[in-house]
Formats: C-alpha cells, structure tokens, sequence
C-alpha cells in the first residue's frame, strides 16, 4: 500500500492524502494480541485505510483495543466512531480535550503511560497547536509521536501564545529520541517520519520560527 510507511516491524503510518502534498497520518502499532492507533483520521479513515491495512497484515481489525486521540482536531478524530462500532476499543485523549471529543473514554494527564500493542507510551501533555495537544514517547524504542505540537512553518497552527508551544517544544528537546513521527509533513523538513540529525534540526527550527513570530 503506497500510502504506508513502515517505520518499525511494529509500527505503520497511514498517509490519507488530503491535497497534493498534503496528508493525515496515523500510526498503527502491533502487539502480538492487540493493536493500539494514534489518531483515527477522518469519518472514513478506518473502513478506508486503517482496517484494510490491518487485514493485509494478518490481523483482524477487532484486535484493537485502545486508541490516543493526540488532540481534538477532526482530521484526528472523526474516526473514532466507526472504531468504537467495529471494535471495543477504549479511547483517550487528554482531559482538555475530552469534553470536544464525545467518543472519548478515557482522560489522559501529563506523565500517563498507555500500551499500545506491546508498546509503552508516556504522555508528554504539549500545549501549543491545542490546549489538550499530547505526545507520546516511547523510551525504550527511542520513538516521539507528536501529532500536530511540533508544526514547522504552519505558524497558522499556533493557536495558543507563542510562548506556550515554545516552552512545549524546548520539552522535548530533552528526550532521547531516534524516530520522530509528525500527523502531517510538516516543512522545513516536509516529512512526516524523521530520523537522526533532523529531528533536533526540525524542532530548533520550528522554535526559531515561533520566536521571530510578532
């Protein structure tokens, strides 16, 4: 499928094209009994994307079983309803947000850990794009998935004092991190995955454009 990337033998990212050279991502990750999803796209991203992906790999799309909404955006989460009716997924999201999200289950703080697949995942609330915007870091796989906190050159995503998501993302500054998953390709980099030297490149960056922002 060519709108997939593989980013680990674990974990998949879904390109829904939105507009030429635009798209949603959404990471699929696998356990050996149960999946786990970072956002669920648009109304038809799991019939359309998720569930034939899951079904191309052997596995049955009812094996999901929890769902991390990284923020209330509807490219992030109009999915979740055909999640709940096609699975008994619990969903999360971070409180700030839960109260927009009505599929949402369970409300997610800053320093939380949930399991996605055979994964650990800490919630890195990251205010900014939205009140409520989380990451979430995997240690042990040196692995950040940030949805829309850390945006580049898409000052327009700023929706909060600029100061804020600045603080957000000198935060992650501090992790340890080998693979950056980004829901969208964000420029300078215009990538959504990002590996090595850029990830550092691509935060300093969006920063500096936060910065010189009046």
């Amino acid at each position: 499928m060519e709108d997939v990337k593989i980013v680990a033998d674990d974990l998949y990212f879904i390109q829904q094209p939105i507009r030429t050279g635009w798209f949603c991502g959404i990471t699929v990750v696998l356990g050996a009994d149960k999946i786990g999803l970072v956002d669920t796209g648009f109304e038809n991203t799991p019939v359309d994307y998720i569930f034939p992906l899951i079904k191309k790999l052997g596995r049955k799309p009812e094996s999901i079983d929890y769902v991390v909404n990284t923020h209330r955006d509807g490219d992030h989460v109009l999915g979740n309803k055909a999640i709940k009716e096609k699975t008994k997924a619990q969903i999360a999201i971070h409180k700030l947000e839960a109260e927009a999200v009505v599929t949402a289950d369970v409300k997610l703080i800053d320093g939380n850990v949930v399991e996605l697949g055979d994964r650990k995942f800490k919630v890195i609330h990251s205010p900014g794009h939205r009140p409520g915007s989380i990451c979430l870091y995997d240690q042990a796989n040196r692995t950040l998935i940030t949805g829309d906190s850390v945006c580049g050159e898409r000052t327009d995503l700023i929706r909060m004092d600029k100061a804020i998501y600045i603080r957000s993302l000198k935060k992650l500054l501090d992790l340890d991190i080998g693979i950056l998953v980004m829901s969208h390709p964000f420029k300078p980099l215009g990538k959504s995955i990002v590996v090595g030297n850029d990830i550092k490149e691509m935060i300093v960056a969006s920063i500096g454009i936060a910065e010189n922002l009046k």
